[in-house]
């Protein structure tokens, strides 16, 4: 029986979907936020309702569901926009590729290979770029400092204060430990208000390559043979003032294609311990990694943690509870 689009579409998980593309990053109101992958901007304009399964990009006026993502970006027809979705959902049904697609494949391959433009912006910045670029102001850190987070765990982390946004700021180390990116957090009160973005990040690079914290903590990771898996930065921070630093972070609700890769080579269990609303058992990755390493997570069943809460966010005794708690994830 023939494959309806309407049910091939809602068999996507449209925030999945789209992050192979950008990092996006989940707000109060449950809807995810992103740079466009449309055009180059600095500020976050790419919004994905998850309950609806729809997306509108204010930056350019398009939005639709996951068919009509994958025609926007892919710049595709429908034909070629089924066959890419089913080829993602590994829903085979004996089409042949279309020729469109079948036709491009076959250029590339003869195409003169130039550098992406991605991978030229994952060049590292300067070691002393943080002090050269951002200020030490101790006054600035007391929001951070209000919810738990030590003065030595923000150093160890080299969080700044950025004057010109009014933002706290910290590296974002590749595996390697290079910084190719710089992560802010605004200090505004009224940010939703003005509708100034939560989070930005310096460089645009869609899907970030790495796990936040692994170059800081890698020692430990070892150590201990787990790596624990927070959403935000934030958390890696409050942890690691906990002395727990056997910790990492996705920057974002869904584990990527890079980072799946990643863990699978590096061969080290893996906790996921994110917010409240994610299960980390729905998400395919999550489960297809199962099959490689050891997978656990933290999953709230006794309602320790109010909505939106990260696993860390009631403190170091409600987390304790949880990672007791922990589950085994398999395949």
């Amino acid at each position: 029986m023939m494959l309806e689009i309407s049910d091939l579409v809602a068999a996507i998980d449209l925030v999945a979907y789209v992050s192979q593309y950008r990092a996006l990053e989940q707000r109060r109101d449950g809807c995810y936020w992103g740079l466009s992958p449309f055009k180059e901007e600095r500020t976050p304009s790419f919004n994905i309702d998850p309950g609806k399964q729809l997306y509108y990009d204010f930056a350019t006026g398009k939005g639709g569901d996951a068919l009509q993502f994958a025609k926007d970006y892919q710049g595709v027809g429908t034909a070629e926009a089924v066959w890419l979705l089913k080829e993602y959902a590994h829903i085979t049904d004996d089409s042949p590729r279309p020729a469109r697609l079948e036709a491009a494949k076959i250029a590339k391959q003869y195409r003169p290979r130039q550098p992406a433009k991605r991978e030229a912006q994952l060049s590292p910045l300067p070691e002393d770029y943080m002090d050269a670029m951002y200020e030490r102001v101790p006054e600035k850190l007391a929001p951070w400092l209000a919810e738990g987070i030590g003065v030595d765990s923000m150093e160890r982390f080299q969080v700044r204060y950025d004057s010109v946004s009014n933002r706290l700021v910290f590296p974002v180390r590749g595996m390697d430990g290079g910084i190719i990116n710089v992560c802010g957090r605004t200090l505004d009160p009224d940010y939703k208000a003005k509708r100034i973005p939560k989070y930005v990040y310096m460089r645009s690079i869609g899907a970030m390559p790495t796990i936040f914290g692994f170059a800081e903590n890698e020692r430990f990771i070892r150590e201990a043979n787990q790596l624990i898996l927070f959403e935000g930065g934030k958390s890696v921070m409050l942890a690691d003032t906990w002395g727990i630093r056997n910790t990492g972070a996705l920057l974002t609700s869904h584990l990527s294609e890079w980072q799946a890769r990643e863990l699978i080579r590096l061969q080290i269990p893996v906790v996921f311990a994110l917010d409240k609303e994610i299960d980390p058992r729905e998400d395919r990755r999550v489960r297809r990694l199962s099959r490689y390493v050891t997978v656990e997570a933290i999953v709230d069943t006794d309602n320790l943690l109010q909505p939106r809460m990260a696993p860390v966010d009631a403190g170091a005794e409600i987390f304790r509870q949880l990672y007791e708690a922990r589950i085994r994830i398999r395949m």
